[in-house]
């Protein structure tokens, strides 16, 4: 296996956008190759991860298929360092497969030992970050489907005028190629081919970063989750209901987790449920549900029952009074519910957890 480190000064998209959802979160850009589409045959042989606050850009390379698990385990541990990776169709191909391929390495070892591996965790599951899937989000919550002629990543960057940034000339499928040819041989030029084609997707993915400007991000992220730092928790907010009776929302909590339940807060009627990961290692989850007010077609959060303060919520149209408007008659109010949860949940965990 061979780990190559590189000093990058790459730069993610920067904007009041971004900064709501991700600022001071440790954020890592992420892809990965394989030996095929299909992870319960393929194999993982190369993955690259720039680690944005440190600057570096790492890549995992097996030298053989049967260097893999060591090659999971290493890009695992640097994945272990971030809160958030940026993909491009991570949610269908780069996460799942890693994971796969981890259970199935373990399956095929048994075990790894903490003395046995240079320090490598022993761990059931895999990944336990946010992923941001760029191409989830132009595909179901941007125009772009309808403009271009497909969302593959070059496409997209060709869009953003990002084409002349990229160095490599090959696909992924000639990258299977030349990495048969490389583990036949060890020829050194194959090898520089496949990491440069690994290399520059990654850095291209991160200055593609700036196509969230073409979606309804808002949406995107009520939709898709979007992460939430509280306290010492690191949550994944999954799901988002406007009920009849309150504003319900669930997900997962990744890196640590507690158990906590309770059925009030501040003297409202606020349930909540967060239940440690399992033995398994599966991540823990959670779930809350704060009371809304209903009115004339309208959904309302009162700020101050919630604890929250009207002056951080100043900015919005519909609110005002110590009142919020979530919802209405022409639908959900997807900044404004987002912008709620994060506040709220963080507020909960400080006085609560």
């Amino acid at each position: 296996m061979k780990h190559i480190v590189e000093k990058w000064d790459g730069k993610l998209h920067e904007s009041a956008l971004w900064n709501f959802y991700f600022e001071g979160l440790k954020i890592g850009v992420l892809d990965i190759e394989t030996t095929g589409l299909n992870p319960a045959r393929n194999k993982f042989i190369l993955g690259c991860l720039f680690d944005v606050s440190k600057g570096e850009l790492h890549q995992v390379l097996a030298e053989s298929r049967a260097e893999e698990p060591l090659t999971l385990a290493a890009y695992l541990e640097l994945i272990d360092d971030v809160d958030v990776v940026v993909t491009y169709n991570g949610r269908k191909f780069d996460m799942p497969f890693i994971d796969r391929r981890w259970l199935a390495s373990v399956n095929a070892i048994n075990y790894l030992k903490h003395e046995e591996n240079g320090g490598m965790k022993f761990r059931a599951e895999g990944t336990a970050v946010y992923d941001l899937d760029l191409y989830q989000v132009l595909n179901r919550h941007s125009g772009l489907r309808e403009i271009l002629p497909n969302l593959k990543q070059k496409t997209v960057e060709e869009y953003m005028g990002l084409w002349d940034t990229r160095a490599d000339e090959i696909s992924g499928a000639e990258s299977v190629e030349l990495y048969n040819h490389y583990e036949a041989t060890g020829d050194s030029e194959a090898e520089k081919k496949i990491l440069l084609h690994n290399n520059d997707d990654v850095r291209q993915l991160t200055r593609l970063t700036g196509a969230i400007s073409k979606s309804d991000f808002h949406k995107a992220m009520f939709s898709l989750g979007f992460p939430l730092k509280a306290g010492d928790l690191l949550l994944h907010v999954k799901k988002i209901c406007l009920e009849r009776d309150g504003l319900a929302f669930s997900g997962e909590q990744l890196k640590s987790s507690i158990d906590y339940m309770g059925f009030e807060f501040r003297n409202q009627p606020v349930t909540s449920r967060f239940i440690r990961a399992g033995v398994s290692g599966r991540n823990g989850l959670f779930e809350m549900k704060v009371p809304v007010i209903r009115q004339e077609g309208y959904i309302i959060i009162d700020l101050q029952a919630a604890g929250l303060s009207a002056d951080e919520f100043a900015g919005y149209p519909d609110s005002g009074s110590g009142f919020l408007v979530i919802g209405g008659p022409d639908g959900i109010r997807y900044r404004e519910t987002n912008h709620f949860i994060k506040s709220f949940t963080e507020l909960f965990v400080e006085e609560m957890i």
